[in-house]
């Protein structure tokens, strides 16, 4: 999918997700921390969002990134056990965050 197709479809995603929570797009933007300008020209497919925003939108509104980015529905991995950690799971998954700081940009 090129560019401009990809802009369109999250625009357009974005675009149903807030008329369909009833978010004018002043409540929208502020909740996310963006101008309604900004807000106006992602869901018109004019402009992309940088992950800060992404992760915002995502973060706010309980989004997953591929249903933003990609149209596709979470759904549960049954084979994936759903229990806690152990400590060595959770050291070895707290050094690999801890190695990720700072290789995001902001906006």
């Amino acid at each position: 999918m090129d560019a401009q197709k990809l802009k369109s479809a999250v625009g357009e995603r974005v675009r149903n997700y807030r008329i369909s929570n009833s978010y004018t797009q002043a409540d929208f933007a502020e909740k996310i921390h963006i101008s309604i300008n900004f807000l106006s020209e992602i869901e018109n497919g004019k402009k992309g969002m940088s992950q800060e925003t992404l992760y915002k939108l995502c973060e706010h509104f309980g989004l997953s990134a591929d249903y933003i980015l990609f149209g596709k529905e979470a759904t549960v991995d049954a084979s994936f056990p759903n229990r806690a950690l152990d400590n060595t799971e959770l050291k070895t998954l707290t050094d690999f965050l801890v190695s990720m700081r700072g290789v995001f940009s902001s906006e």
